[in-house]
């Protein structure tokens, strides 16, 4: 999947905006900011991708059953095991009348031979993105920036509000993204999918 150069991206340049500092110049910039923003900006993508079932990153899959490393023992109660996608970020739902839980990267279960699950995906490629989100990942990169480039706290904290405020805007832009159906198949009052599913 292709990576967006930090210089080039309109993400990693809003965060320099919000926290008034200049913006990166080049991929290869070696800067103490650039290298800030290298190691700060998966955080920040995460964090804000954790925070809801996103529709442009919503994923449903069927796992095949999988083989636990050498050295994990097995659950009796949950004798299937199930391997997480490698985009995976945020479990979002497991079918119906499963029996499960997660440990570390596997799913154990006590349904076979498949699982279905939904689950938010990681998303690298910026252009994917829908524009509040961009806008709500460069706020929660600034927060993550300002313990060392913001001088007063006051300003650290209008950054925090800000990123609040930036995310739960992307939330309400994203709402609408399916119909008033539970995932079961029950009616579900209006409510939408995304507001129904299981953090």
């Amino acid at each position: 999947m292709t990576v967006t150069p930090y210089a080039a991206s309109t993400i990693a340049q809003q965060a320099c905006r919000f926290i008034e500092k200049s913006p990166i110049s080049s991929f290869a910039d070696d800067t103490p900011l650039a290298q800030a923003i290298a190691e700060q900006y998966p955080t920040a993508l995460k964090s804000c991708l954790e925070n809801h079932d996103w529709s442009f990153a919503r994923r449903l899959v069927i796992l095949p059953l999988a083989t636990l490393p050498e050295g994990i023992p097995a659950d009796p109660e949950l004798p299937f095991s199930y391997k997480l996608p490698a985009d995976f970020v945020s479990l979002r739902h497991v079918q119906d009348g499963a029996k499960w839980r997660r440990d570390e990267n596997f799913l154990r279960a006590d349904v076979t031979p498949n699982l279905t699950v939904r689950y938010t995906r990681r998303i690298e490629k910026e252009d994917a993105l829908p524009a509040t989100f961009q806008t709500a990942i460069a706020a929660a990169l600034a927060v993550l920036l300002a313990p060392e480039y913001v001088g007063t706290r006051t300003k650290r904290e209008t950054l925090k509000n800000d990123a609040t405020d930036f995310l739960a805007g992307a939330v309400a832009s994203d709402k609408l993204s399916a119909s008033g159906t539970q995932w079961s198949g029950q009616e579900g009052g209006g409510e939408d999918w995304a507001g129904r599913a299981l953090v």
